[in-house]
């Protein structure tokens, strides 16, 4: 049992929330205003889900830093939620990236970028046929789109809780035999799941082998380690079994490292080995420009050269892909900012946040358990690891946050992010979860612990 209790979470939240709305009156009149003209007062509806009751209204983002309306300055460690992970406006990026616009910014040619884009991403990834989209949701459905035509098989096998950007055939859950479509998802493909979609769990080779043995799934989607529902690493042997298994069973293999490249230059696909047939890459491919990669093998490359039906490009891509900018941008990103030499200063400072994190769990005796990735940092409120994405869903100490009744992010969630934020820091919404730029300083990491740490005394005092 949790020493916090919710009474006194809620008691803080509500002074926190208090001094929040109180030292932002332009990003709330902000909000209120563009209740008039935007969805939920926001341009995208995922900037409304900040804890604090409306989210701040951004000034200026550069390097590790970002200032909002009301003139204050916060260490952001959230990066766009990976998006900016390098840093706000890299001007390794903007160089590049203005020549390129001031030269033409879309003309649905290619420019010879492309090659060394190509070139690049087949040396670090391992597969030979690139195409360049928009988001890392359009590379994905342009993959399972693909897999489908490669394989001629319907279904698509993803891990439970996984998350893949908004692919209807990745935003379905199974709760204990119940396949069903992710509460909330609007106008779904299908009403049943089932038709396009086979759920298991992550780390559960005999329920994988189980799924696969009918010979009709197309694909296989998963990142290298869970994220979205805290960090779920592989165990040893999980990632050796699903592609013997793939293999198998005819089942193409996707990597989606569009998270988890914060493991290092070649994201986790290369620390792990991975050889997927077909590989997808987003958020911060291009420096924080709109962009993302997909990647296939030699064999589903030459597929998809001979059936190109020159007239219409058979439901994926679209005008703006592959824009020469986006291109420009990718080109500068691999080069100049997803580095060793980036990640040779990344990781140690993630790791020692992640060291600062688990000793003020340790001290104070919290049921909680940190975890990270490479550069990327999290802490839930679970008393241990979780080794499938359903752990993840139920196993939570419903006094201390009640996920169902208190919303999305519970209040004890929603009191970090605020307590954060009122001391110039900013976690991702809807995790506590944090990134290492290679701007952030090391003593920026230790005003992060101070201040979590902070945070758990004046929860127990």
């Amino acid at each position: 049992m949790s020493p916090i209790t919710l009474e006194k979470v809620k008691e803080l939240l509500a002074r926190e929330e208090k001094r929040y709305a109180e030292a932002r009156p332009k990003s709330k009149a902000l909000y209120e205003k563009a209740q008039r003209c935007c969805v939920g007062g926001v341009p995208m509806s995922w900037m409304r889900i900040w804890p604090g009751g409306f989210p701040i209204f951004v000034r200026e983002a550069k390097g590790a830093y970002l200032t909002d309306v009301d003139g204050h300055r916060y260490l952001d460690l959230c990066l766009g939620d990976t998006g900016a992970l390098f840093g706000h406006a890299p001007p390794e990026v903007i160089g590049p990236l203005t020549q390129q616009m001031n030269r033409g910014m879309t003309t649905m040619l290619p420019t010879e970028d492309c090659i060394e884009v190509g070139e690049e991403l087949s040396r670090r990834f391992g597969l030979p046929c690139w195409q360049v989209l928009m988001t890392a949701s359009d590379a994905n459905r342009m993959a399972l789109k693909v897999a489908r035509e490669f394989t001629g098989r319907q279904l698509i096998l993803a891990f439970n809780a996984s998350y893949h950007g908004s692919v209807d055939e990745t935003l379905v859950v199974d709760f204990f035999g119940h396949l069903m479509n992710m509460p909330g998802l609007m106008g779904p493909l299908v009403k049943d799941p089932s038709q396009m979609t086979r759920i298991v769990e992550f780390n559960d080779i005999e329920a994988l082998e189980k799924a696969l043995a009918p010979r009709d799934v197309a694909c296989v989607i998963t990142e290298p380690v869970m994220t979205n529902v805290g960090i779920i690493h592989p165990e040893p042997g999980f990632h050796e079994a699903l592609r013997r298994l793939t293999r198998q069973y005819g089942t193409l293999l996707l990597i989606d490292e569009t998270h988890t490249i914060c493991g290092g230059p070649a994201g986790m696909t290369g620390e792990l080995k991975l050889e997927p047939d077909i590989f997808v890459l987003g958020k911060p491919i291009a420096g924080g420009y709109p962009a993302a990669v997909v990647g296939f093998s030699r064999e589903i490359g030459e597929m998809l050269a001979r059936r190109v039906p020159w007239h219409n490009f058979f439901g994926f891509g679209g005008t703006l892909s592959g824009n020469a900018p986006a291109v420009a941008a990718i080109k500068a990103t691999l080069k100049h900012l997803l580095t060793e030499e980036a990640f040779a200063r990344m990781i140690p400072l993630a790791r020692k946040m992640e060291e600062g994190i688990a000793a003020i769990i340790k001290e104070h005796q919290l049921p909680w358990y940190v975890a990270r990735i490479g550069c990327r940092v999290e802490f839930r409120f679970l008393p241990e690891p979780p080794r499938r994405g359903i752990d993840t869903l139920l196993d939570v100490d419903y006094n201390q946050v009640d996920l169902i009744s208190e919303g999305l992010t519970g209040p004890l969630e929603a009191l970090i992010h605020v307590y954060c934020a009122n001391r110039g820091i900013l976690l991702s919404p809807v995790h506590d979860m944090a990134l290492v730029s290679p701007l952030t300083s090391e003593e920026e990491v230790d005003r992060y612990v101070r201040v979590i740490g902070e945070c758990v005394e004046e929860l127990l005092a």
